[in-house]
């Protein structure tokens, strides 16, 4: 008995030691490789998300400031690698890390420097636009002391101003150009033009050639000079590219490294859990034989193996099955109470639990700040969208009252190009507008009962003088039908594919044509007598960024599947029909609907001959805080006969307005002004919720939020850039009406 009783008591000793040695060694040796591994998954993330942050930074200070973070993070892992390295043997896991944290680092910073330079270019560009803006003043004081010095100005000195005005504006165009290749026809043009210019004010009078001379030296400074616009432009493409391949090689190295730290954490994990199971074997198989020997032994030994079992083994098991579980990812509840040695032993481990706890919600952390640099990065993409457009809006308005000057022989096709360049950008962007739109969801088809003759009288109206530019019959076939559909979205298809069958017919007829197919759908076709389309590429043309034709033709290749994509949403598909030297048919279906009370009427009336005097003394009302598209406005107003009040905020204009005895035709209003008011406010306190229809907000805000917001008040929402005809258009809508 006393033999049985001394050998369980040595083997119940026994076990309780190796026991406690195990679990030592996992306390003290590999719960800091786990807490070490938790925070290596904690700075990869972090790391992970300084590429996007510092693409996000607008200013010197912020780069800095996420470089010093980054200096931080980076100093923490150095700490990490060095605990990994003293508490685990050498593995090819921790070596790649830190060879790919180097790598990582060094890209970072890369990326900074080339963020910077990119802000630099930005910031020099942008002063030459200025520059050129100043050098515009300079040339309209020149040609207004020719008026008061000169008792006639030759053919020759007008012919040299507006070729110099026309070289100007190629400076603003070429700072809003996103691609090499137009740059360098600009750059072309642009020395073409130096060239003339200097040809020409060689024979001025000597009192004209030195002014002349002056203001050449300065055109050619802001193309070519040393910081000139085309160099400034070349290297902005050059740094862009720079700065995609660096941001994209960061990404993969990032990936990496997240990978790595990942499956390095993973073998950590393993070997704790491993090593748990050991211990719970061990302790397992020591237990069943201290409990055959106790059964073997008398009532004592029972007793004394029951204390010992209930206040030391059973603890150590449940112990160690919590550190298994913890390990393992899952959670478990750690009991600590009592006062002893494995009580320490829980406490301790407890404590590594909650630091891995806390690790965990601070990388929980660092997730959310990725994110909301993420956000940050669309705000930014979003503010810059809509500062392109302003000045691209303000060019088309000036170009449009170029086009309508009187020009010689050698200016009006320059004129004109400049005209159809700032008609195809304007394409691009409502392109590139109505594909995001699409992307993110935000187009959802209202669906209503209309007629279609409105809706076809008016493509008739804007596509008429298109289709004659370039020769071609235009034949728009109305019928009576009332169908349900979206108006808007079911304008956008047809428009784009007119627009198509006009770019690519050379000669002939454009025509649209109604059908009825079957008892209750109408389809809408839309032919032309063009190339045609051969039958391997009909399936492609619907692809997004699929291009063909000629050179001068290509878009963005975004057209037919914005217009399929559309389709779709009205719950119908674009058909296409062609043959190579034929020419193509697109078709899209439409159900036939019964008009009632609630049946709109979706657009205006075809223009009539009378149109050409409609806005002659008709008053109009611009509000717009940007001085260069305010006089824009005016002057295109103007030349279309207008009267015309405006200003650059609410205070200056209200009393104008008020001292008029007749009412205006229109309040054009743009949407973003200084004040602390939008364009919406300012139009309901000026029309106070009458005339409503008079109410015009243009924004180069793309938010749909706030083209609802100016319907839902009764206004006209116009997206900036605005074609002028497309204003023009609807001003003579608002004076047929009134």
């Amino acid at each position: 008995m006393v033999a049985l009783i001394a050998t369980a008591s040595f083997l119940s000793l026994n076990s309780f030691n190796e026991l406690r040695k195990g679990l030592s060694e996992i306390t003290e040796n590999d719960l800091p490789i786990v807490i070490a591994g938790s925070s290596l998954n904690q700075i990869s993330a972090n790391l992970a998300s300084f590429g996007h942050s510092i693409l996000a930074s607008d200013s010197k200070g912020t780069r800095q400031a996420v470089l010093l973070r980054l200096k931080d993070q980076v100093t923490w892992l150095e700490e990490i690698f060095e605990e990994l390295a003293e508490a685990a043997p050498p593995s090819e896991d921790l070596q790649r890390l830190v060879l790919l944290k180097s790598t990582l680092v060094a890209n970072l910073h890369n990326v900074a420097e080339l963020v910077s330079a990119r802000s630099i270019n930005t910031t020099q560009t942008q002063s030459v636009v200025r520059k050129a803006l100043e050098l515009n003043q300079q040339l309209l004081q020149f040609n207004e002391r020719l008026l008061i010095d000169q008792e006639g100005i030759t053919l020759a000195i007008h012919g040299w101003t507006g070729k110099f005005g026309a070289g100007l504006l190629l400076i603003p165009t070429a700072a809003s150009i996103d691609h090499p290749l137009p740059l360098k026809k600009i750059s072309k043009t642009f020395g073409r033009y130096i060239v003339q210019l200097n040809h020409m004010s060689s024979s001025f009078p000597p009192s004209l050639n030195e002014k002349a001379r002056l203001l050449l030296q300065q055109l050619e400074t802001l193309g070519y000079g040393a910081t000139g616009i085309f160099d400034l432009r070349a290297y902005a493409f050059y740094l862009d590219d720079r700065v995609q391949g660096t941001v994209s090689q960061n990404k993969v190295i990032a990936d990496r490294f997240v990978a790595s730290a990942s499956s390095l954490t993973r073998k950590l994990q393993l070997r704790i859990s491993l090593r748990g199971s050991e211990l719970d074997r061990e302790s397992q198989e020591r237990s069943t034989l201290f409990l055959i020997m106790s059964l073997l032994s008398s009532i004592g030994v029972i007793l004394v193996f029951f204390y010992i079992n209930r206040s030391v083994i059973h603890r150590l098991v449940i112990l160690s099955q919590t550190m298994v579980y913890h390990a393992t990812g899952m959670r478990k509840k750690i009991a600590t109470t009592g006062n002893d040695e494995i009580t320490d032993m829980t406490k301790a481990f407890k404590y590594f639990v909650d630091v891995i706890d806390k690790r965990e919600d601070e990388l929980q952390d660092a997730k959310n700040l990725a994110e909301k640099a993420d956000k940050a990065k669309s705000q930014f993409l979003a503010a810059a969208s809509h500062d392109l457009r302003q000045p691209l809006h303000a060019i088309g308005l000036f170009a449009a009252t170029l086009v309508g000057l009187n020009h010689n022989q050698k200016t009006k096709p320059v004129v004109e190009n400049i005209a159809r360049s700032i008609d195809h950008m304007n394409d691009l962007f409502d392109s590139i507008l109505d594909y995001s739109q699409l992307e993110a969801g935000e187009l959802s088809p209202d669906l209503k009962v209309f007629n279609l003759s409105p809706l076809l009288a008016m493509l008739e109206t804007d596509f008429s003088a298109q289709a004659k530019d370039k020769g071609l019959i235009l034949e728009i076939h109305k019928a009576d039908y009332w169908v349900r559909s979206e108006a808007l979205l079911l304008d956008r298809i047809l428009r784009n594919l007119l627009t198509n069958a006009i770019r690519y017919t050379e000669s002939g007829r454009v025509s649209l044509g109604l059908e009825r197919v079957g008892e209750s759908t109408v389809s809408i076709i839309v032919s032309d007598t063009g190339r045609g389309i051969p039958a391997d590429k009909q399936d492609k043309i619907f692809q997004e960024f699929y291009r063909s034709g000629a050179k001068m033709e290509k878009g963005l290749g975004l057209g037919l599947a914005i217009a399929q994509q559309m389709a779709k949403l009205l719950e119908s598909q674009i058909s296409v029909h062609s043959a190579v030297g034929k020419g193509s048919d697109f078709s899209i279906n439409v159900t036939e609907g019964m008009p009632d009370a609630k049946s709109i009427d979706v657009t205006v009336k075809p223009t009539s001959p009378a149109n050409a005097t409609l806005l002659t003394d008709q008053l109009v009302v611009v509000l717009d805080d940007d001085p260069q598209i305010l006089k824009a406005t005016v002057g295109l107003l103007k030349r279309w006969g207008c009267l015309v009040i405006s200003a650059g905020n609410k205070r200056a204009i209200s009393a104008d307005i008020k001292a008029q005895i007749r009412q205006p035709l229109a309040y054009i209003v743009d949407y973003q002004l200084d004040d602390s008011e939008t364009g919406i406010d300012v139009l309901c306190t000026l029309l106070e919720g009458r005339l409503t229809s008079r109410g015009i907000i243009i924004s180069g805000n793309t938010d749909p939020a706030i083209e609802q917001q100016a319907k839902e008040a009764g206004f006209t929402f116009f997206s900036k850039p605005l074609r002028p005809a497309k204003l023009a258009s609807y001003l003579r809508h608002l004076a047929r009406k009134a």
